[in-house]
This record gives structure tokens, sequence and C-alpha cells, in this order.
């Protein structure tokens, strides 16, 4: 590895791991209880997708279809015995009327804070602005604007 690596690296605070699909070691932050595994973060992103598909009360056939698919390669994503592509995050976000941080937040909570507590409060914050009306966005927009603007001086 060339020294920029080894800096950037040490800078982004990443740790070399493996990989079960991978040969070389590959480059992870830890999260708050270590370095999850692939497989991990899959099943996370299936629990949250099968959370969801529940809440809007649909079943996996039904989900398959808006998708364009069948039921037995929907079920695949549920189980994370298929990984899911990001166009699919995105068109089932649009389907389920979700937010593409609503199935990725349990599975690397460490990339909204530096700790359990700054991160959970960071998604609820989120969640709050995710729900605000056009106008009252743009108010705290301004708000934040001011709140930065004074941060740099």
């Amino acid at each position: 590895m060339t020294t920029r690596t080894d800096a950037y690296i040490a800078e982004a605070g990443l740790e070399a791991t493996t990989d079960a699909k991978v040969e070389r070691p590959v480059y992870r932050r830890p999260g708050f209880e270590g370095i999850s595994t692939s497989q991990e973060m899959d099943e996370s992103i299936a629990r949250s997708l099968r959370q969801f598909r529940i809440e809007k009360d649909l079943s996996r056939a039904e989900l398959a279809l808006l998708l364009g698919s069948i039921e037995a390669v929907y079920g695949r994503y549920e189980r994370a015995v298929t990984k899911l592509h990001a166009t699919q995050v995105l068109h089932l976000c649009e389907v389920l009327g979700i937010f593409p941080d609503d199935l990725l937040f349990d599975a690397a909570p460490h990339l909204w804070g530096q700790t359990r507590e700054e991160a959970d409060e960071r998604r609820r914050i989120t969640k709050m602005i995710q729900t605000l009306p056009p106008d009252t966005l743009r108010t705290v927009a301004t708000i934040l604007d001011s709140i930065f603007a004074l941060q740099r001086k």
C-alpha cells in the first residue's frame, strides 16, 4: 500500500477485516459493536424491508408484483439470500413510501454519529425533518443556515 493510502485509512478510521466473498482484506469503519459482517448487514436490511412491507399491509406476492418480480425472487431479499442493489433499494423506497435510510440505518448506525446516542438523535431529527411540510422545512433551513453561520465565526 502507498503512504497516501495508509494515511487515508488512518484518517478515515478504517480497519482491515475479512469478507467471506473477497480473498483480500477489506477496510471498514468499526460500528458501535465492532465490524459487522456483510451478512449481518444484509440481514439487518432484510429485517427492515420485511418490517416496512408488513407495516404497509402488503404480502410478499403483492410487493413482488409492484416491483415487476415474483414472490420467490422477492422472498430472497427478505431472507438476505440475495443482495439488493442500490437501484433496487431506491425502487423499494418508491413503492413503500420510505426513505433509503429507513432500510439502511439499523445496518450501520455508526454512519450517523460517533456514539449510539448521537446516531439515534441524528436519526430522530432526520425523521422529523422528512415529515415537515415545505413551508416549515424552509423555516428550519433558515434557522440551520443561521446556526452554521454563527459556528463559522
